[in-house]
């Protein structure tokens, strides 16, 4: 009987770590602002495309594009949204915005990506190569969602695409899991 056990207890630790894990890359938990709802995804894409904005010196206007393509095919269905790199959407005004920071230090902060000065910052601190990315859903200078990760794999490739379509389906849930019963307003939610 504990034998059955251990077997039981290891196997449901490894599909826990395993299904943090893709292809070699790893994600960390998401972090959610209390005032994120779906109304937010909702809004960001409502009429438009929801901006892509990634903070590189190198090969940016690519590395957008990869991400754009990658979230329209394996990003988060329940929100029907489209995604347009930023370099090649200069007159929308969406106060919202995905920013992804590629190849930060292994101090880089994904709570502080939306702010105005931060994205200078790691553009200036990105020496080496690092594999950790930094993902987040804006709201003007605000961070509503955002994560941290680890990806190993080339940008265009097949494991690229399918990490980035699950970073995105993680910063857009339908539903925070930080709010109780996602309350409908924002007073109850405390």
């Amino acid at each position: 009987m504990v034998s059955i056990f251990r077997i039981f207890a290891f196997s449901t630790l490894f599909l826990t770590l395993s299904a943090c894990q893709n292809n070699g890359d790893l994600l960390r938990s998401t972090y959610f602002s209390l005032a994120y709802s779906k109304g937010d995804a909702l809004l960001a894409a409502n009429g438009h495309a929801i901006k892509i904005n990634v903070v590189t010196k190198n090969n940016r206007v690519n590395i957008e594009n990869s991400v754009a393509a990658s979230l329209i095919q394996h990003g988060p269905k329940w929100l029907n949204a489209d995604y347009s790199p930023q370099t090649n959407d200069t007159k929308d005004e969406s106060p919202y915005q995905m920013k992804w920071a590629f190849n930060v230090p292994e101090n880089g902060n994904a709570l502080a990506l939306c702010r105005k000065n931060h994205s200078n910052e790691i553009e200036l601190e990105a020496q080496k190569k690092t594999d950790i990315v930094l993902a987040a859903f804006c709201l003007h200078n605000k961070t509503l969602t955002s994560l941290r990760a680890r990806i190993q794999s080339e940008p265009g490739s097949d494991d690229f695409s399918q990490t980035i379509g699950l970073i995105g389906r993680k910063l857009l849930p339908s539903q925070n899991p930080e709010r109780i019963g996602d309350c409908t307003s924002f007073d109850d939610c405390s």
